[in-house]
């Protein structure tokens, strides 16, 4: 399997809750302790965590489903059985060695891009950020937000559930602040220009090559970004964009060809080791 799956999570999977981050690390935290992969299920899951959870309802099932989108777990489910095998990618146990508590403003844009993604994101997260981004820009009415979810989902903004206070919520993802209400506004934040996000976009990125086309060494940034939607969901412009080209040239990461007007990249580190360096400039 690998760490970005071809689909994306349903709108209903969050259940109305949120991804709140002691739950994530204890989740992520239990994985490892059993040596990074196991095989069981929603219940053992929670009486190992402490994560809430029911005969019919809970908070284990929409988290390990969170964990999935944002690219920290791959899931598979047993057939005919209740239990399923869980394990880390390689990108949760470098944020379980360098930030386990998600408490990084890099560490949550990360998780917050990540289910963005056009394969493996979750549908909501996918629409907002990447096709309304699109369609409406990076800021736009409210009632136009209203529209386009009408039109998207054919009801109105209680499709994105959770999606909202999940950016304003301290226990959830508020350092990424990724979208923003405010007089009648919605604001769509760009991801900072700093080099510590530089990096963890690198790594997104590098992820995302490996999903789509692993033994490609040589491969169009457009065809990447059609694959993941990761450059649009970051809301840089096309200066912005070369800027981060230059710096992960600069890395020694990829050679960058502009020859043909659109960017062509040639790899020439792992993705192991761009995940391995994603901390080093945090300030």
């Amino acid at each position: 399997m690998t760490s970005l799956k071809p689909s994306r999570l349903p709108l209903s999977f969050h259940m109305t809750f949120q991804p709140e981050r002691q739950y994530l690390n204890a989740l992520l935290t239990y994985v490892q302790s059993m040596s990074g992969s196991m095989l069981t299920s929603v219940m053992a899951i929670s009486e190992a965590t402490g994560i809430p959870t029911g005969k019919s309802t809970g908070k284990v099932k929409p988290l390990i489903q969170y964990a999935q989108g944002m690219g920290l777990l791959d899931v598979e489910a047993r057939r005919g059985s209740k239990e399923i095998t869980i394990s880390l990618t390689p990108f949760a146990k470098t944020v379980l060695h360098e930030d386990p508590h998600l408490l990084e403003e890099t560490t949550q844009w990360a998780l917050h891009l990540l289910l963005c993604r056009r394969n493996g994101g979750a549908e909501a997260w996918y629409a907002v950020f990447v096709d309304a981004a699109f369609v409406l820009g990076r800021r736009f009415r409210e009632d136009q937000f209203v529209d386009f979810l009408n039109n998207r989902f054919g009801w109105s903004r209680d499709a994105v559930g959770p999606l909202l206070r999940t950016y304003t919520d301290p226990a959830a993802l508020a350092k990424a602040s990724a979208i923003v209400e405010e007089d009648n506004q919605v604001l769509l934040r760009k991801v900072p220009l700093q080099p510590a996000f530089h990096d963890t976009v690198a790594a997104l990125l590098f992820m995302a090559w490996d999903a789509a086309m692993a033994n490609d060494t040589q491969v169009a940034l457009r065809e990447l970004e059609e694959s993941s939607g990761l450059i649009t969901a970051t809301g840089w412009g096309q200066e912005e964009q070369t800027q981060f080209l230059i710096e992960l040239e600069s890395a020694g990461f990829v050679r960058v060809d502009r020859q043909t007007g659109a960017p062509i990249l040639t790899r020439f580190a792992s993705t192991a080791h761009v995940l391995q360096v994603m901390y080093d400039r945090l300030v």
